[in-house]
């Protein structure tokens, strides 16, 4: 079976936000996406976002065996990591920086997909949007465990609230996913900025009213700068034809 990639992305820095801490990147050739958002609030989330996506793009190896895909993937974030925390320690203007992460290869066959924080992957299927990643926030870890007497207000607190980004501690363990891909699939890394701002259904539609990647790309951010454009924006569409 003959199968290639075409890929998109776009970013928009929202109607409130006066920098644009989300940061992005792909190749093509290696069949490697990456994107990363800066974590609100704290210092330098620019420049820890465009760390992370430089150290995973020049990182990853060029040619590797797909079964060592979700290791190397695994390898790379953990370096990002190391990268932005120690320059968070060495440089007060960084002290404190961190940034989330979600980094996908595609060797052929599978999408390998890595991520810490809260930023996403989905899988368009058959009209359906599948997500593939659990954020780290204290809000999913505690629907984990099982709680369920979580208010509206806690909700939204602990949402905020990572458990893991890359640079807010010396070590972080990435979750890798696997999906044997078919032809038609559509796989969207998001942050935040546009998967907390739209509902499944609402992205869902988006989709699939978009004739290309690029257009994609342009709906989802458009839409996210609708409901209020709160945070950055970023997206990167993936379609296997």
């Amino acid at each position: 079976m003959d199968i290639r990639i075409r890929a998109a992305a776009l970013s928009d820095v929202g109607r409130h936000r006066r920098t644009n801490e989300d940061s992005f990147g792909f190749d093509m050739d290696r069949g490697l996406f990456v994107i990363c958002d800066g974590v609100g609030g704290r210092a330098a989330g620019e420049v820890a976002s465009r760390s992370a996506v430089d150290c995973v793009l020049s990182r990853f190896p060029d040619a590797l065996d797909g079964l060592q895909a979700g290791t190397e993937l695994q390898r790379v974030i953990q370096a990002a990591n190391r990268s932005v925390y120690q320059a968070s320690r060495r440089d007060p203007l960084y002290a404190g920086m961190a940034t989330t992460v979600v980094a996908a290869y595609f060797d052929g066959a599978r999408m390998w997909i890595a991520h810490v924080g809260d930023s996403r992957a989905y899988l368009l299927r058959s009209q359906s949007l599948h997500r593939l990643t659990d954020d780290d926030s204290q809000l999913a870890q505690m629907l984990r465990e099982g709680r369920r007497d979580i208010t509206p207000e806690q909700m939204s607190q602990w949402d905020s609230i990572l458990t893991q980004a890359l640079g807010a501690a010396d070590m972080v363990v990435p979750s890798v996913t696997v999906v044997q891909v078919q032809l038609g699939d559509c796989f969207l890394l998001a942050t935040d900025g546009v998967c907390k701002a739209l509902s499944s259904a609402e992205m869902l539609s988006l989709l699939l009213a978009a004739s290309t990647p690029e257009q994609a790309c342009h709906h989802l951010t458009a839409a996210a700068n609708d409901a209020g454009g709160y945070d950055n924006a970023t997206c990167i569409l993936i379609e296997i034809d």
